[in-house]
């Protein structure tokens, strides 16, 4: 079994924490505390995971979303 480490962003939102993946558009979870924020997510994760898995997508990497800078002429 492969482990797959990603990015988690954690904010403040209506008197609860919203955690969101970069690398895993679409992929964001709630809860009234952080520790509950992220247990949720990491559930959302495995389960986005799972589905591109199952339709034989790739799994993107933590930092696909990443691009350097471009320079300007």
């Amino acid at each position: 079994m492969t482990t797959h480490c990603y990015t988690v962003l954690v904010e403040k939102e209506n008197g609860g924490y919203r955690a969101h993946c970069p690398a895993l558009p679409g992929c964001r979870s709630y809860g009234e505390t952080k520790k509950e924020a992220v247990n949720n997510i990491k559930f959302s994760i495995s389960y986005r995971l799972e589905s591109l898995m199952a339709k034989g997508k790739p799994i993107p990497k933590d930092g696909d979303l990443a691009r350097p800078a471009q320079k300007s002429a």
